[in-house]
């Protein structure tokens, strides 16, 4: 029976596709030629991925959204994303992978983490110009000749260059995206509920329903969770909770043999009723009909 797959940083070791890495923090590899057995299958990594694509041609889905990655193309990608590779034709990538712990360590704005996350759901594959290929190529490089050497500092370069790194990502990002849509001047409140509510949403993934059980778990109350919520994102929680639900449902629905009331109960739905009337609510089809399409 097909599941969603959680696939590790030392997974991904093991299976050679690192050049250089830093511990089981960082993984990073040039001119490699893509694993087609890896994400076979609807697959999470627990980690901040940065991919270029050299040459080459693969058709992806990104929580059950499809791309296309091609040479000049970036792909990232934030832990909680579901991942599929639906088709790869001679993909040569650079893949540049940090773990969740290591990204707790570098020196980034939190304001500008959300917002570089929040961007980074919403458009994951671009298209990149040739001057910001041509500085990331020298990110890559630089980070790979520290990673290669034996300086006693090497844990200390590597968090600086991987923030500033990361920055350049952000810059890419804002200005193909909009820098009104995602950079707005917000209370610092609002940016910590935030955070702490999408680490919450990450940590049951579609299984808790209800904004009065997030809203529990962080200790506020349903009302100013979901204010400051919309403040930071535009979205109500109860908005992010349903696209959390329902994106874990859909997965089930596609890729999985279980039934439907199977996947309800996996779900915390009590009955299977329940769930179809929630899923019909805010998709307008029944998970059959889904299933079926």
């Amino acid at each position: 029976m097909k599941k969603i797959e959680s696939i590790s940083i030392q997974q991904l070791d093991n299976k050679k596709l690192a050049q250089n890495r830093l511990k089981s923090d960082i993984l990073l590899s040039a001119n490699l030629g893509f694993d087609d057995t890896l994400f076979k299958h609807p697959s999470r990594m627990d980690a901040f991925a940065a991919i270029f694509c050299v040459s080459g041609k693969a058709e992806v889905q990104i929580n059950l959204k499809k791309y296309v990655l091609k040479s000049g193309t970036l792909a990232l990608h934030v832990p909680e994303n579901i991942i599929q590779i639906n088709s790869c034709e001679n993909l040569i990538v650079y893949p540049f992978i940090i773990s969740s712990e290591f990204i707790q360590k570098i020196h980034f704005e939190t304001k500008d983490l959300m917002n570089l996350y929040m961007a980074a759901k919403t458009s994951p594959v671009l298209d990149l110009q040739y001057e910001d290929i041509h500085i990331l190529e020298k990110y890559y490089y630089l980070m790979e000749s520290i990673l290669q050497s034996e300086t006693t500092y090497k844990d200390r370069m590597i968090i600086g260059v991987t923030s500033s790194f990361l920055y350049k990502i952000y810059d890419i990002l804002i200005k193909k995206l909009k820098e009104k849509e995602y950079t707005r001047k917000i209370p610092e409140r609002c940016e910590i509920v935030f955070e702490d509510f999408i680490k919450e949403l990450n940590l049951f993934n579609g299984t808790k329903h209800s904004l009065s059980f997030f809203a529990q778990r962080l200790n506020l109350t349903p009302n100013y969770l979901s204010c400051r919520v919309k403040e930071y994102s535009g979205r109500t929680a109860t908005e992010w909770i349903e696209e959390s639900v329902i994106l874990e449902a859909k997965t089930m629905l596609k890729h999985t043999n279980l039934t439907i009331q199977e996947i309800a109960y996996k779900l915390n739905f009590p009955t299977q009723t329940f769930f179809g009337k929630y899923f019909k609510r805010i998709t307008g089809i029944s998970p059959k009909q889904y299933r079926m399409s």
